[in-house]
């Protein structure tokens, strides 16, 4: 069917829905004649006088007329239900009088009349007498909960009347059918925040997917009835593949997304029904990303079964990994392996048009990107560029805004300042810092060049553990970390992430994992404790749902092949399985007071004006402050000599130092005081 609102190969409905209708009121009329005759009417709307048989003859003759207007010409749009979803010619003509009801007074009276109740709605009774006359029990199955009209969505029964017997309840004609008639052919607005109609896509051979992947899909969607799965890490082409596959195999893809299918059983069953109704009426294959999804986790009741019962044919999906279960028709499934560093170069040089081959390369190396994020990034970099030109800064530009996009609302991004100089920490502490930047560099030659992949298996990320006191560096340590890497670090933003919903905090945390990992960013969990504590004895449900999610993030740390750092004040706090899933742990102490001079002389800029011989060996002594507490005190010691305007003196040092002491709850010595 054409997706638009012009005619088409279709009559024009203003010129022809009269007919149409025309045959519903001698439906009318007939019914209300044979309630007459019968006294189960005894008044009602005027008609004609005719008698029955002259209302039958002339009812014959126009259905005569249409049909031979139908040979001749083309059908109004609503005839395409009748081959679509098979209908009989009974069940067409209980939907054109849903039709005439709502658009139609002429009609709306006399079915109301027929009813002879009141004016709440057309009833299944009324039908039942209008259409089927002699011949109830047909209309019973035609238009019953377990009807094709109602399994479709077609027809809608108003859910007040779930307890009334079935000819007492109210029913009443799907808006999108409505629309329909009217001679409006497109996707239902209600499918809108699940679902879009794929209009463009590129072309199978522009893709970087491995030609024997490809040829499998490609085999795959041949079969008119199979699911087929392509599995793989968010972003990496999957959808893509299967897309290009669809179009060169002449079919057009509606994408649904599983994200946003309700968690509800009988919710998600409705909107699923809905969107198997456009992909049969359009003639389009669903396409349902993130399919795993709807897998049942906790108290949330798996909706797969619902996918398997509901969409028949050929059903495309993506998902992170094989979904294990007993299918009703087994799913083909194909694994996407991530892309290799050469065909990251071929994409760059592909979404960067004036890359040389050596810049492409050093794209690939410095940002090992899945292929959506290289293809929006390129686009914003261009964008960012004009006409001048290509420089990496809008190549950091362009993966910065992407990002922001895909974690807004889950993260927020760092803005790195200091220098490893600022970062003071005892030498085993340093050490062990190297020790992480050189797993992170060194990691594709370890893994991959050297085979240490093949015998860990799961856990190729990187993930860190920074504790200590407050104000010891940690978050320094992490935003330090991501600039000698050159890339983007973003600040897990706790309270968006947890939820008080079933299923809610999972899917956000799937969403974050998925974007860091996809676009080579660190995250950063302050206060990682909040999320990573320990799991409880199972006493309540919140017990029982606090277990599932730290159980979930176990499962996706382990699974994680990105970067990522939690800092903690209280480590002990943290759940032992995620301790001995870290790459590394390193304790951050509170500085010593060689540490602690140095962080005074380190937290005073060159450019501020700085009174000679400041105590900084006495304040060192004297307050023993890890470097968050000596930064507030110089930062305090500033102020007040600005006030004063003067040079920041030692009194001023000396002041600030005390009241940042006291503020931790300590008293300095009374010879200080």
């Amino acid at each position: 069917m054409k997706l638009d609102n012009e005619a088409g190969p279709y009559l024009d409905p203003r010129q022809h829905m009269s007919d149409e209708l025309e045959v519903v009121r001698m439906l009318a009329t007939r019914a209300l004649e044979r309630g007459r005759r019968s006294g189960r009417l005894t008044e009602g709307p005027e008609t004609s006088g005719a008698s029955e048989d002259a209302l039958l003859a002339a009812l014959r003759e126009l259905e005569a007329r249409l049909a031979a207007s139908r040979s001749k010409s083309r059908p109004l749009p609503i005839d395409v239900l009748r081959q679509v979803f098979e209908l009989t010619s009974t069940e067409l003509r209980s939907l054109w009088c849903l039709v005439g009801f709502e658009l139609d007074p002429g009609v709306r009276n006399l079915l109301r009349g027929v009813a002879s109740e009141d004016n709440r709605g057309i009833t299944i009774g009324t039908l039942l007498s209008v259409v089927y006359g002699d011949a109830p029990h047909q209309g019973v199955v035609e238009l019953g909960l377990d009807s094709r009209m109602v399994e479709w969505c077609l027809v809608e029964l108003d859910p007040a009347d779930a307890a009334a017997p079935l000819s007492q309840r109210r029913i009443r004609i799907a808006d999108r059918i409505l629309e329909l008639a009217s001679g409006i052919v497109r996707i239902a607005p209600a499918t809108k925040r699940l679902a879009r109609l794929v209009e463009q896509a590129p072309p199978l051979e522009e893709l970087e997917i491995d030609a024997v992947v490809s040829a499998r899909v490609i085999r795959a969607l041949e079969g008119s009835g199979s699911v087929v799965m392509v599995c793989g890490r968010t972003g990496s082409g999957r959808r893509s593949l299967l897309v290009a596959a669809a179009k060169q195999n002449g079919s057009e893809v509606l994408e649904i997304d599983g994200r946003a299918i309700s968690v509800q059983q009988q919710d998600a069953k409705q909107q699923l029904r809905l969107l198997a109704r456009e992909c049969r009426l359009c003639g389009l294959v669903p396409l349902i990303r993130s399919l795993d999804a709807l897998a049942g986790a906790g108290d949330v009741l798996d909706r797969l079964d619902l996918v398997d019962e509901i969409f028949e044919g050929l059903v495309l999906a993506t998902c992170t990994k094989p979904i294990v279960r007993r299918w009703r028709r087994s799913p083909v499934t194909v694994e996407l392996p991530p892309l290799t560093g050469a065909q990251r170069a071929r994409l760059w040089a592909r979404e960067l048009p004036g890359a040389s081959e050596g810049d492409a390369d050093l794209l690939s190396t410095m940002y090992p990107l899945a292929p959506a994020l290289i293809h929006a990034a390129s686009a914003a970099a261009i964008r960012n560029c004009g006409d001048d030109k290509m420089q990496p800064e809008h190549i950091e530009a362009g993966l910065r805004s992407v990002l922001d996009d895909r974690l807004a609302g889950l993260a927020t991004r760092v803005n790195v300042t200091q220098k490893w100089e600022d970062l003071i920490l005892p030498d085993d502490q340093i050490t062990a810092v190297v020790e992480l930047l050189a797993r992170i560099r060194e990691r594709r030659k370890v893994y991959e060049d050297w085979g240490f992949g093949e015998k860990v298996g799961r856990g190729l990320g990187v993930s860190a553990l920074f504790s200590g006191p407050p104000g010891t560096g940690k978050t320094m340590a992490a935003g330090l970390i991501a600039c000698d890497l050159s890339v983007e670090l973003y600040q897990v933003d706790i309270s968006k992430i947890s939820s008080k919903w079933i299923g809610e905090t999972e899917k956000n945390l799937a969403a974050l994992f998925d974007a860091a990992e996809a676009g080579h960013a660190i995250l950063l969990f302050d206060e990682a404790d909040a999320l990573f504590g320990k799991r409880t004895e199972v006493k309540s449900s919140n017990d029982r749902h606090a277990n599932q999610e730290v159980n979930y993030l176990l499962q996706r740390m382990e699974s994680f092949t990105g970067i990522c750092i939690l800092t903690s004040n209280h480590d002990n706090a943290i759940d032992e399985a995620f301790r001995r899933r870290l790459s590394l742990q390193v304790r951050f102490p509170v500085p010593e007071s060689k540490e602690r001079k140095r962080l005074w002389r380190a937290l005073l800029p060159t450019s501020a004006p700085v009174a000679k011989d400041l105590p900084l060996d006495h304040l060192a002594e004297t307050y023993v402050m890890s470097g968050g507490y000596i930064r507030n005190a110089v930062l305090r010691a500033a102020f007040l000599a600005a006030d004063e305007g003067t040079t920041i003196e030692a009194a001023h040092l000396v002041h600030a130092a005390q009241l940042e002491y006291e503020s931790m709850g300590k008293i300095a010595p009374a010879s200080q005081q």
